[in-house]
């Protein structure tokens, strides 16, 4: 049978933890970016971002474990696109080009706002996924990860909360959120 007879012939099992994979991967790039963006803005968001991309990094080997131990040590883990809901959580910053940086208030108002959105999707995903498990194997690392995501959207709320009550809190922020979900 070839690969890509085998890719089709998944599991569901197999494909949830290939799409979490994948989920995991990306979470991790885009907060991986974002901490870059942020340290010269302000340092401890950079920071806590950095945090975030070894937690999304730990929970993606944590998934390929899982994978590897269903499913054999051998079997390849196929590769995935995360879930196009995702895309809809990243911001418009594209429009800055590529060397862009936080320097205002609104950007990193709208920034920490779609990283919230990108944890509350995930946690949403792997509540979905231990709803449909019967595996009680799975069903711990679902339950382990949507707790995680869980503590990831209140540190984000408590960020948000903070710069919220910065003196220098956006006006503008309602205009620029809105343009970033488009």
């Amino acid at each position: 049978m070839s690969r890509k007879n085998q890719e089709s012939a998944l599991s569901p099992a197999q494909e949830a933890l290939a799409l979490g994979i994948a989920i995991e991967r990306h979470n991790a790039a885009h907060f991986q970016e974002w901490a870059y963006r942020f340290r010269a803005y302000d340092p401890a968001v950079a920071e806590f971002l950095s945090a975030l991309v070894e937690e999304e990094q730990e929970h993606e080997r944590q998934l390929a474990a899982l994978y590897r131990d269903s499913f054999g040590e051998n079997a390849p883990i196929p590769e995935r696109e995360p879930p196009t809901e995702l895309r809809k959580y990243i911001p418009g910053f594209a429009a800055f080009g590529e060397h862009f940086l936080i320097a205002e208030t609104w950007a990193a108002y709208n920034l920490l706002t779609a990283a919230l959105d990108i944890e509350r999707f995930t946690r949403d995903f792997y509540t979905e996924l231990l709803a449909h498990t019967r595996d009680p194997a799975q069903a711990e690392i679902y339950r382990q990860l949507a707790a995680f995501e869980e503590e990831h959207e209140r540190a984000f709320e408590e960020r948000l909360a903070r710069l919220e009550r910065a003196p220098t809190a956006p006006a503008d922020r309602q205009r620029d959120a809105s343009s970033s979900s488009e």
